[in-house]
């Protein structure tokens, strides 16, 4: 690493062996990282992954940095939830050129490109986040947002096999508190004291050259907070569900269904658990899709960004309600 890098103690469990393989002792869950997701070995065929995901009551940003081997991505999207107004561009280098991503989803990392500069700064408890991007949608694009990690604050940190040679690592980091602004063109957006939320999803592995998967997340005040997703560990007997109370996460060991009522693109979806735990309705105000492609490769996605609306199972099994919550719903099928 260059001097972006922050010092960190040596985290206690590397993800693979010296030939690249996934650790036994890797596998699981926890509610603070503790891998270290070095891939040696299998070039061409390691993915690393970093996108955020800034949400308020008047807009969302969402940014992808990743560095596939053969090739670097960056993206930026920004929506005006108000007006529907949205912008977004996306730059490729070929052998991850200009991509800066670290084995620890607690430092800093950046993708440089003179068309788009995305930058995430990590001191450990903050996070400066800032990107320049000269054109999107026809406007220059401008963010400086700073982004609290509070210590109280758990994340969800799984490792699972994905097969015979494949596997993911993931840090799913959700209801950071952000402030600051996003410049575009001439208007400006701030975020909203108190109801503004930045998620990170870090990821490391050697994954499927076929992958899909769904994800949906959403933050609220008082620590509230979900996610849920399948694709990635069907077949380990691991789950990426949780929820979040006043920043304690609860694991959900239950499977959590996320279902379209029907395939048009603004229909609501509704998410639950057969337990009653989750019982949330999603509905989408925006569709961001996006497909770069790579000769044979590609990652085709679609986002829709909107609100939740239910109930959730407490701790001690109190019922506590979502009205309106900020949040993301995305499916992806890629070849790569």
């Amino acid at each position: 690493m260059n001097s972006l890098s922050n010092p960190l103690p040596e985290l206690p469990q590397p993800l693979c062996d010296s030939r690249g393989q996934l650790a036994e002792d890797a596998i699981g869950w926890s509610s603070r990282p503790r891998v270290n997701c070095a891939l040696p070995s299998h070039w061409g065929r390691r993915k690393r992954w970093n996108r955020w995901c800034v949400t308020t009551p008047d807009w969302m940003l969402a940014l992808t940095f990743a560095d596939l081997d053969y090739l670097g991505y960056g993206a930026a999207y920004f929506l005006d939830l108000r007006s529907g107004k949205s912008g977004n561009h996306t730059q490729i280098r070929p052998f991850g050129r200009g991509c800066d991503l670290p084995d620890s989803p607690l430092e800093s990392h950046e993708f440089n490109h003179n068309r788009l500069q995305l930058r995430a700064d990590d001191r450990g408890n903050a996070v400066r986040l800032t990107v320049v991007a000269p054109d999107i949608g026809g406007q220059p694009l401008h963010v400086s947002l700073d982004i609290q990690r509070p210590p109280h604050l758990e994340s969800v940190n799984l490792v699972c096999p994905m097969g015979r040679r494949t596997f993911h690592a993931t840090s799913r980091q959700l209801g950071l508190p952000v402030s600051g602004s996003v410049q575009l063109g001439s208007q400006q957006y701030a975020c909203t004291p108190g109801q503004s939320f930045a998620a990170l999803d870090f990821a490391r592995g050697i994954w499927p050259l076929k992958s899909h998967w769904t994800r949906a997340a959403f933050a609220a005040p008082g620590g509230i907070a979900g996610n849920f997703g399948n694709g990635w560990c069907d077949y380990s007997g691991l789950s990426e569900n949780a929820l979040w109370f006043g920043g304690e996460l609860l694991h959900l060991e239950e499977p959590v269904h996320i279902e379209q009522g029907s395939q048009s693109s603004l229909e609501p979806w509704r998410l639950h658990s057969d337990d009653g735990q989750v019982d949330l309705n999603f509905s989408p105000r925006q569709l961001h899709q996006a497909c770069p492609r790579l000769g044979p490769f590609y990652a085709d996605t679609r986002q829709w960004f909107g609100h939740f609306d239910g109930l959730l199972r407490g701790p001690q099994g109190e019922k506590v309600p979502v009205n309106g919550a900020c949040g993301w719903l995305g499916s992806t099928h890629a070849r790569w």
